[in-house]
């Protein structure tokens, strides 16, 4: 007979998976009863332990190590054998990993052939408990909340007695949880009355009108004695009827109470003050959209203040939404005002409203949901007034800073000498800091004499706007300065001052001694030439010679030939005619043969290089050139080709010599640098006039005019022999002065001033096709400011005297800009600038700062 614990059948290959897989997603494996070795497991089972099923089949639960605590194994075995299966056991396993997870065991006894088998299920238990502790934590946060919330809580059952109330309902009620537990909604000993002080009974209770109409009831406001208070305190109460499944009668009611006291009284305090307030007040419910985005609001209330801030009438206002009553009012009101609606979080802010065209100070909360009440303090003249000291205090300490980045003195004094402000460069110069200068004076800088010559110069600024002197100033060290001043009477702080502005004399002094070698050199080289070089004007008039030119014509001095006229040193007049003809045509004359008459009337043949004389604005005055005598040329070819090779490097000589002359006349004549101060300021003037016909806003403009001002402010780190050196420049010399543009850009990068200065001083010498230098930029790399001032320093630069040559004239400058139009300069730029010149006459200024 069979035994009863297996079942009859005899299951084949596919019984074993309808038994093993189809039990998934439980965890199931096959052993043999005699040797418990593992047959077959479930993709389940390898999931929740880990072990693949090539590393189970063949082995046993005991390799595994599968079981926590071993005498569970055998417990499991026992109890299969004896009753033919397992049911619902619950053990801790252990998986390949390491880690422990429980699981509840169901397992069954079959044969197969002549083999016991035992198929096993195994649930994982993990996800189950995890919920089982989440809900008893949440539990216990529940049991926490309903006594600690600051709401008042009641439970009552559906004849309206209390059962259950948190903490908060026993303050409120003022009595303790088992008088409460005493107490029903009929009691006769409640003292309850409605908002307009009638008294309330227990069939209108908001709990006995839930458990009636079986629908939620309330809010619904009522006040309640609290005999421990000895006074009413007022409740917003609300109570939900709760049904048990299946059934349509509610089995208890669930009431909630807000304890409103504070409110009702801040109310009656409001009703008061809103009437009499000083600041606007509004009250306004939030509109939303369907996505509770906030999109407008409506007036529900506003103070008789509101409408004198406003100049709006509260019948105009009342009901109607913003958007209707001020369509311009901008979003940022709407999603202020609608964060403080739907969150509760108050704000204070200060903000401008266009349409009313005013600044004001605002205060919004949230009294009810969806609602903002608003308190208005018009700010206008306040905030205009600081908007305006800020912007001049930016003004100032900009102009501070490019004050302390200028390479020059600048000190502000009042008129007894004692020092307002000194410039860092001020500082540096003299080796004191800038906290020593504010306590100083300016005797602390001069000799006792100049402290007399300055007290008669304050008098004469007070009757006349500026004055230039020439001064010695004092390092700590007692070091003189040569300084030359330039000072005028301005305001400082709203009071009477005097504004300084110095050059450092030293380099000029330095140019001076330079200009008086050079000069003396050139006369060396004129006395010594073996020709003769006369200047003269185109009426005849001799203004210069040497020694060799009146040796050549037979006179016995320099200053005995000077008196006679350059017409009668021609054997034949029409030979001058004819050589003033051909200066005309081509700009010079080379190696012009003529006959020349000596003072004894005896001729001499001689060969003329002549070129124009012009005066140092580069005007053409006359002639000058360099004469030789030819007369005994047949016999002296090769003498004569080595004397012409001579001549021609003399020419040269002299050539670079003169403009020497002319650059260090030039630095003499000027109170500083003509190129880095006369030329910023006429850049300054048409690329303002340019960036204007460009679009330009002021501020543009504004920054325009700074950064024309100084974009070659770089040009002090260049060496002054290379910077004003005459004729032409090496390829390293050239490579080291276009280093001002970086230079400049350093030196401004420190003045704290905006990015569109900064890029205009670092790109001035770029072209649009890429030519130009620091970085060879093209195109849109460029930006238009730095179009603009490229188009102005060429054109202002063309028409200015420089070292190496004279001004070109205007008419050049613009053909110059022309022939570069869309290539190296942007064409509209261009075009705006020949109008301004052509077509609006537009002038240089002698000084653009008047």
């Amino acid at each position: 007979m069979p035994d009863q614990r297996w079942t009859s059948s005899e299951p084949n290959s596919e019984d074993f998976l309808q038994i093993l897989f189809r039990t998934s997603p439980d965890a199931a494996l096959v052993t043999t009863i005699t040797d418990r070795t593992i047959r077959m497991v479930n993709d389940s089972f390898t999931r929740l332990t880990g072990f693949t099923a090539e590393e189970a089949t063949g082995s046993t639960t005991t390799a595994l190590n599968l079981y926590v605590n071993a005498a569970d194994q055998s417990r499991l075995y026992q109890i299969a054998e004896q009753q033919g299966k397992i049911e619902n056991e619950v053990i801790d396993f252990r998986r390949k990993d390491g880690s422990l997870f429980r699981g509840m065991v169901n397992a069954v006894l079959f044969r197969s052939g002549e083999e016991a088998y035992i198929a096993t299920h195994v649930r994982d238990l993990t996800r189950v408990l995890q919920q089982q502790r989440e809900s008893k934590k949440k539990d216990e946060e529940f049991r926490r909340l309903f006594e600690t919330m600051l709401q008042g809580v009641v439970y009552q059952n559906a004849d309206g007695k209390i059962i259950s109330a948190n903490p908060a309902a026993e303050r409120m009620l003022g009595l303790s949880h088992e008088e409460l537990l005493t107490r029903s909604s009929f009691d006769l000993q409640w003292n309850i009355i409605n908002e307009d002080g009638s008294p309330l009974s227990g069939s209108e209770h908001t709990t006995m009108v839930a458990l009636r109409t079986k629908k939620p009831s309330g809010p619904r406001i009522m006040g309640v004695y609290n005999a421990v208070l000895k006074d009413y305190i007022w409740l917003s109460v609300s109570a939900t009827p709760l049904f048990r499944e299946g059934e349509t009668e509610p089995y208890q009611v669930y009431v909630v109470m807000n304890d409103i006291t504070a409110e009702r009284k801040a109310q009656e305090s409001y009703r008061l003050l809103f009437h009499k307030m000083l600041d606007g007040f509004a009250l306004h419910e939030i509109i939303c959209d369907t996505t509770g985005k906030p999109v407008d609001y409506r007036y529900l209330a506003i103070n008789p203040a509101f409408e004198q801030m406003t100049g709006l009438n509260a019948d105009d206002l009342i009901g109607r939404t913003v958007r209707e009553a001020l369509p311009d009012t901008e979003q940022y009101w709407i999603d202020t005002y609608g964060h403080v609606a739907l969150t509760g979080e108050a704000i204070t802010f200060q903000n401008y409203s266009a349409p009313l065209d005013k600044y004001f100070h605002v205060t919004a909360y949230r009294p009810a949901p969806m609602q903002f009440a608003c308190s208005f303090s018009d700010i206008t003249e306040q905030t205009r007034y600081q908007l305006e000291r800020e912007a001049t205090r930016e003004q100032i300490d900009r102009l501070a800073h490019i004050c302390d980045a200028a390479p020059g003195l600048i000190i502000v004094s009042d008129y007894t000498g004692k020092i307002l402000y000194a410039n860092e460069h001020t500082c540096r110069l003299h080796h004191y800091t800038k906290a020593e200068f504010s306590a100083m004076h300016i005797d602390d800088l001069v000799s006792a004499q100049t402290s007399e010559e300055n007290k008669k110069r304050s008098e004469i600024l007070q009757e006349q706007d500026e004055l230039t002197f020439e001064v010695i100033h004092y390092t700590r060290e007692k070091t003189p300065i040569p300084l030359l001043i330039y000072a005028r009477r301005f305001q400082w702080d709203g009071e009477s001052a005097v504004l300084s502005i110095g050059t450092d004399m030293t380099q000029l002094q330095e140019a001076e001694l330079t200009l008086k070698r050079s000069l003396d050199q050139n006369q060396r080289i004129l006395d010594n030439l073996q020709d003769g070089f006369y200047q003269s004007k185109f009426d005849g008039t001799l203004l210069m010679l040497n020694p060799r030119m009146a040796e050549m014509y037979g006179f016995p001095s320099v200053e005995e030939m000077l008196r006679v006229n350059a017409k009668t040193l021609y054997f034949d007049v029409s030979d001058r005619v004819a050589m003033l003809e051909k200066l005309h045509a081509d700009g010079k004359v080379t190696n012009y043969v003529c006959r020349g008459k000596r003072g004894d009337g005896s001729l001499v043949w001689v060969s003329m290089h002549v070129q124009y004389l012009k005066d140092a604005a580069g005007e053409i005055i006359g002639s000058e050139g360099l004469i030789r005598d030819i007369t005994e040329r047949q016999q002296m070819e090769q003498e004569i080709q080595l004397q012409h090779e001579s001549l021609l490097a003399s020419n040269e000589i002299l050539k670079k010599r003169l403009e020497q002359s002319i650059n260090a006349i030039s630095m003499i004549g000027e109170l500083r640098d003509v190129y880095t101060a006369g030329h910023q300021r006429r850049v300054r003037q048409l690329a303002c006039e340019i960036g204007r016909r460009c679009g330009l806003s002021e501020e543009a403009i504004s920054n325009l005019s700074y950064g024309a001002l100084i974009h070659d402010i770089g040009k002090i780190k260049i060496a002054s022999d290379i910077l004003n050196k005459p004729g032409k420049i090496t390829n390293l010399e050239y490579q080291i002065l276009q280093t001002h543009a970086e230079y400049s850009y350093s030196i401004v990068r420190e003045m704290d001033l905006p990015n569109e200065i900064l890029t205009m001083i670092h790109q001035h010498h770029e072209r649009l096709d890429g030519s130009g230098y620091p970085n060879q930029l093209a195109g849109d790399q460029i930006i238009l400011e730095s179009r603009i001032l490229a188009v102005a320093d060429v054109v202002e630069a063309m028409t200015s005297h420089r070292p190496y040559r004279p001004a070109l004239g205007i008419d050049a400058a613009l053909a110059e800009i022309e022939s570069g139009r869309g290539v190296k300069y942007d064409a509209a730029i261009v075009d705006h600038c020949v109008s301004l010149f052509r077509e609006q006459g537009f002038v240089f200024q002698a000084d653009p700062d008047t």
